[in-house]
């Protein structure tokens, strides 16, 4: 995908002129979703995985909103960390700490392959559950959750970011809602990179032995992801973002998958693919295509919904919007905003560069995107579920629909490469 800076300039304009282009940065619902957890104070939560994903998680949360109050972890924490957070109470094993009464919630940043086991049994002692991606390894395990969920009535949060992430909202409700593409039919999207994923630094800094827990070494903790045993692999860590967008805009699930890929760039011992093409057939006429590598970062991530009116371009902090020559729909309207529609910052974007290979690459809509407040926005809406009884944006039936996903893509590639079906 080659775009000129010109043409980007032109996508920039019409994207923020239909979704309501104000130089307020506010997705929808988020007042209410700050004001849910007032009655009644901050949330007490426990963290269950202090690695790198519960860091952030940690390091994200609004204290307002939410108090940390314990914190469960294989490895034992160093001093640093124990001083750090001299308030919190330390576990290694997650069964211990659940039935502490004065915790209401669980953050849940473990291994794909312990989700399920870990939040059943945090559902089960009364606990409402906030679960990073994917949701589980397999269809049992998002089934095993969904039913705890309903039999205790406590609130089950997948985490896909996207659904707080104010660009897509804008795009979602002023321009896909709206009808500005027209029937779509096509759709592209793709996570590409050129980084192995492979963590090193982690290794050393810890002595202990990981056995216990099922894991045959420090090396194969730090790495889960590259492992089929605790992991989807590619298809899930970066193709589940992609998939729960399209089934998101789209407002339907795929009926059919294609598949090929396999494990090309990287002889490191891992056994999941380290490229994945899919196509995705969804009802009404419509595909998708998905690209998944790791031997590549020139394309970045991005997902094009190409309709009969116009086009939609959405990733990497930046969206665009072209209409289709000739088309009824070729005159963008500004959309009105209100309380109840999504808004975007349009006060700074990202310089231009003479280079301009990708669509994504450079330039944005909005100031570069801060992970760590799109993450405080999601656990903010945690919070005001538990407190108002609100559903989550991402229902667990959605999430369960993208793992669903995944899996066929990964059973398509084991029947095209005959490769054993995954344990």
């Amino acid at each position: 995908m080659v775009l000129t800076s010109a043409m980007r300039k032109i996508g920039r304009r019409n994207f923020l002129k239909a979704a309501g282009g104000v130089s307020a940065l506010a997705a929808l619902g988020t007042t209410a979703i700050v004001r849910g957890p007032a009655r009644g104070g901050p949330i007490r939560a426990a963290l269950i995985g202090y690695g790198k994903q519960g860091r952030i998680l940690c390091s994200s949360v609004d204290p307002d909103l939410m108090n940390i109050v314990a914190i469960c972890d294989i490895k034992p924490p160093t001093k640093a960390e124990t001083t750090q957070l001299e308030d919190v109470k330390w576990h290694r094993e997650w069964r211990h700490l659940i039935h502490d009464e004065r915790i209401e919630a669980i953050l849940i940043a473990t291994p794909l392959g312990t989700h399920a086991e870990i939040a059943i049994g945090c559902l089960e002692a009364g606990k409402h559950v906030f679960c990073e991606t994917a949701m589980a390894l397999d269809l049992d395990g998002c089934t095993g959750m969904i039913q705890a969920s309903k039999r205790g009535r406590r609130l089950l949060h997948i985490g896909y970011q996207n659904y707080y992430e104010p660009l897509y909202w804008a795009a979602y409700r002023n321009i896909v809602k709206q009808g500005v593409l027209g029937d779509i039919y096509s759709v592209e999207a793709a996570c590409h990179s050129s980084d192995s994923g492979y963590v090193s630094k982690e290794l050393d800094a810890v002595s202990f032995d990981p056995q216990p827990w099922g894991y045959s070494s420090l090396e194969q903790l730090a790495n889960w992801r590259l492992y089929r045993r605790y992991s989807n692999g590619l298809t899930s860590e970066f193709g589940g973002a992609l998939i729960s967008l399209m089934n998101w805009y789209l407002d339907s699930v795929p009926v059919a998958v294609q598949a090929t890929g396999g494990t090309y760039s990287y002889k490191d011992g891992r056994d999941v693919d380290d490229h994945v093409y899919a196509t995705l057939e969804y009802p009404n006429g419509r595909t998708a295509t998905l690209s998944l590598i790791q031997s590549n970062g020139f394309e970045q991530s991005y997902t094009q919904f190409m309709g009969k009116n116009g086009t939609l371009i959405i990733g990497n902090d930046e969206a665009l919007l072209f209409t289709e020559e000739g088309s009824v729909r070729a005159t963008i309207k500004s959309a009105k905003v209100n309380a109840s529609h999504p808004v975007i910052d349009t006060s700074a974007s990202r310089s231009e560069e003479a280079s301009s290979h990708s669509a994504l690459a450079q330039g944005t809509n909005t100031a570069p995107a801060d992970s760590t407040e799109t993450f405080r926005r999601e656990i903010a809406g945690f919070c005001g579920g538990i407190r108002s009884g609100a559903s989550p944006r991402c229902s667990p039936e959605h999430a369960r629909d993208v793992t669903k996903t995944c899996l066929a893509i990964n059973e398509a590639i084991g029947v095209a490469t005959n490769r054993t079906p995954h344990a």
